[in-house]
């Protein structure tokens, strides 16, 4: 038998923080198990020639993209009693494209959104508006006036 998946998109945001903590309470209900996937671009590094092989940008702090997912699932994590272990995703692209094609594995999408467009109606990012057009299981959409 499979165990349900809950995926998760995760960016850093309070609304992203809202959705994975709604979706650690949720997931013994289902018993399922929660998947936080972030995103992000990989942005290409030009090095100018220097003299004495000196950096020009050493004091530009770097990303670490795998760190900051884990760091917002361990705070999720603290704030919600018993809360189960998480699978944590990095994934280089698009967040909409990204989180679409886990939709394909998982039982329940769960997103956040800053509410910056609109779609029926209802106020959605541009991320929440494409996963809930293109995913291929149900869409729980956290609304920014849900962010504590």
């Amino acid at each position: 038998m499979r165990t349900p998946v809950i995926v998760v998109g995760v960016d850093g945001s309070a609304q992203s923080s809202a959705a994975l903590r709604w979706a650690l309470e949720e997931s013994p209900r289902r018993g399922a198990r929660v998947e936080a996937v972030l995103t992000y671009f990989h942005e290409p590094v030009f090095v100018p020639a220097t003299s004495m092989g000196l950096h020009p940008y050493s004091e530009r702090p770097q990303r670490h993209p795998a760190q900051e997912l884990h760091a917002n699932v361990q705070l999720a994590r603290a704030a919600v009693p018993d809360a189960p272990d998480v699978t944590e995703v990095v994934e280089v692209g698009d967040a909409a494209d990204h989180l679409v094609e886990a939709s394909r594995h998982a039982d329940l999408l769960v997103i956040g959104t800053r509410g910056h467009g609109r779609l029926a109606g209802a106020v959605l990012g541009g991320v929440a508006a494409k996963c809930l057009h293109r995913a291929e299981c149900p869409v729980v959409v956290i609304p920014p006036n849900a962010v504590k």
